[in-house]
């Protein structure tokens, strides 16, 4: 298996002024790059809603047709403290203490019922060092149902993908919860990730989490509630594909749309660029300097701000994301910023061309490239 490496850094490139400029920003402002109040405050929030909602559906509060409404507050709450509070924590910048870290990280996750330890070990270790690399990142593994990158073989189905992909977004969060986790625990490799083993611990921890996970929204409910059984299923799987799809909504497109490039390393493992470069061209953007965007989406949002700089914490962003922009344009570097609609659009259009039957036949993979302002991935070949 071929180490993958990156072009070394050039003095003066410009990841390297934009990060004096970054630590120039923390040295003016006193700022730590850790999270502060504002981190606190969506935590407490977000528990809130969390725990009054769910307390509401419980004692039964108000009339049954409230139940739908406080559900979607609870699971949307459950889900944006997992990508504001969570995923920070997974990259070691809530508090100090890498055990505080991966506590905090794992609790956030288990409501969403994903299993914190094995999405950080996927997000940290494959993702975050590949992005966009087949066999190297574990987000665009090839999957039966949607194809996500130009260098991943084509099925007749496809081409249909982008008329039943956003449905099928409503089931990615039940998938990962009753079948992909379980699966990604017993797996020996995973994309970049080879002779995988965990500790013992985690295989109780991921029972315990899973049980509890089911316990709070399924088992309670149907024993306290006064509804038949279905509907309580039922609202557990409109709350579920609710939360799910704005998951997808918010994150989707700042890696799978068609301004993101899928590069394809040579034969010697390099991937042909520096790892900032690399960085740039693989995330994109969605209203970068909008605060309601970055409060809600946990920072994704400004998606080359987090991969340049993962571990500060993503209220910082919002000055970040002016500094690597500014920057950029200095520089004549491509930086892929559009409104969240406009990521939408890229993530449709990228389906819609990945799912055209290829013109050639061949084994070798490509590389997608900026072919025009709306398009950049060519006409690729058949795997």
């Amino acid at each position: 298996m071929v180490t993958l490496r990156f072009e070394r850094e050039p003095t003066g490139s410009v990841y390297r002024v934009a990060k004096e400029r970054v630590d120039e920003y923390f040295r003016t402002t006193g700022k730590s790059r850790r999270a502060g109040g504002l981190l606190a405050f969506k935590a407490v929030l977000l528990v809130s809603l969390i725990v009054g909602s769910y307390t509401a559906i419980i004692l039964q509060v108000w009339d049954t047709w409230t139940f739908i409404p406080l559900g979607l507050v609870f699971g949307i709450a459950a889900l944006l403290l997992a990508i504001n509070i969570g995923h920070d924590a997974s990259h070691q910048v809530v508090a100090s203490s890498p055990v505080l870290n991966n506590a905090i990280q794992r609790l956030c996750f288990i409501l969403v019922g994903v299993d914190g330890y094995l999405w950080r070990l996927r997000h940290i270790k494959s993702h975050h060092l590949f992005p966009n690399v087949n066999g190297s990142d574990t987000d665009i593994d090839e999957n039966p149902f949607v194809r996500l990158s130009p260098n991943q073989p084509w099925r007749w189905h496809f081409q249909f993908q982008h008329l039943y992909a956003p449905f099928a977004y409503l089931f990615a969060a039940l998938q990962t919860t009753v079948w992909g986790d379980f699966v990604y625990l017993f797996k020996k490799r995973l994309a970049n990730m080879v002779d995988i083993s965990h500790p013992p611990h985690e295989y109780v921890l991921f029972v315990l989490c899973k049980a509890a996970y089911f316990a709070v929204v399924l088992a309670i409910p149907l024993a306290v509630l006064d509804l038949p059984w279905w509907q309580v299923v039922l609202g557990f799987m409109v709350v579920n594909g609710c939360a799910s799809f704005l998951f997808v909504l918010l994150l989707i497109g700042t890696h799978f749309a068609d301004l993101a490039d899928f590069p394809v390393p040579n034969a010697d493992g390099s991937v042909g660029r520096t790892w900032a470069d690399h960085n740039m061209a693989t995330a994109c953007d969605w209203s970068p300097h909008n605060w309601i965007a970055h409060f809600i989406s946990g920072g994704s949002n400004a998606h080359a701000s987090h991969h340049l700089f993962p571990r500060v914490c993503h209220t910082h962003y919002p000055a970040i994301a002016r500094i690597i922009e500014a920057t950029a344009a200095e520089f004549g570097v491509r930086y892929n910023a559009v409104t969240l609609w406009g990521m939408i659009k890229s993530h449709l259009r990228l389906l819609y061309q990945l799912g055209r039957r290829p013109m050639l036949a061949t084994n070798k993979p490509v590389l997608s490239r900026r072919m025009t302002e709306r398009s950049r991935v060519p006409v690729e070949v058949q795997s």
